[in-house]
């Protein structure tokens, strides 16, 4: 749910990279028919994806009609873009516009591979599309796979057309306190549109971000057991809360809807967290 700067590649050109890396006469000369109608599917899908309306090209799925035709286009994503050499370029290119590396989906895990944000199994004049292919982790590119959204609430957000940054949307409460755990769960506010909302909290549940959360806030508290039971010693629920609101504000400013944001939050708003802790 995070944005992503937009590739800086046209998709004619990258199709016609991937269509000149082919080395079979006949096969490079059945992709080339497919130029035009790969440019234009490209053309509508970034007008499309710019009003968050991906859901409605249904007319692109299944295309073209040959399914021999569509195995070949899905064929120069595998084996002119990721495997070629020239393709290669293009497709570390696209892994790299990652910020820190980070997925756009879960926000947490390291980019490893390409997601079709609309899946080539069923889009294949898309399968080698600039705008269409975002960096992602493998398990959010697992938990995505091959899902066609059918409406505007299960839509997943695109990362270079859209972002959730705009607001906050993730939140976190104590559950635990020996040992000490916290759920996290999607909360858009109302700046948001009812669609929006919507569209968050499907994919927060799709992504299955709570339990990738809790895992991780889990781990950060036991590390930090030591450091907040000298805190309490030395001055009182006060200084931890102190503590825990610094380090939150510090997260927040990095991504407002981050996991370490919302957990020292919610760690910090927690009287029995903030005075007793929690045991070994």
């Amino acid at each position: 749910m995070w944005s992503l700067p937009r590739p800086d590649i046209e998709a004619r050109d990258l199709y016609r990279t991937c269509t000149a890396s082919v080395r079979d006469a006949n096969r490079q000369a059945r992709l080339a028919r497919f130029e035009t109608s790969v440019t234009a599917a490209a053309t509508r899908y970034a007008a499309a994806a710019a009003d968050a309306h991906l859901h409605t090209l249904t007319d692109l799925q299944d295309q073209p009609a040959d399914i021999d035709d569509r195995a070949e286009l899905r064929r120069a994503y595998s084996e002119s873009l990721v495997r070629s050499t020239t393709g290669r370029i293009y497709y570390e290119e696209l892994l790299a516009s990652a910020p820190r590396n980070r997925c756009p989906f879960c926000g947490h895990r390291d980019v490893a591979t390409l997601d079709h944000q609309l899946p080539k199994a069923s889009y294949p004049l898309l399968a080698i599309t600039p705008d269409n292919l975002v960096p992602a982790c493998w398990d959010c590119n697992h938990r995505k796979n091959d899902a066609v959204p059918t409406t505007a609430a299960t839509q997943t957000l695109h990362p270079y057309f859209e972002s959730a940054e705009g607001s906050r949307w993730l939140f976190a409460r104590v559950v635990s306190l020996d040992p000490a755990a916290v759920i996290f769960f999607a909360d858009p506010g109302p700046i948001f549109s009812e669609t929006m909302r919507a569209r968050i909290s499907h994919q927060f549940n799709q992504f299955r971000l709570a339990a990738l959360y809790g895992t991780q806030a889990a781990r950060q508290m036991a590390g930090e057991r030591r450091l907040l039971a000298n805190l309490r010693q030395e001055g009182g629920p006060p200084a931890v809360v102190k503590h825990l609101r610094d380090v939150a504000g510090s997260w927040a400013a990095s991504s407002l809807n981050c996991w370490q944001h919302a957990m020292y939050e919610a760690l910090a708003a927690d009287p029995g967290y903030v005075g007793h802790g929690h045991g070994p």
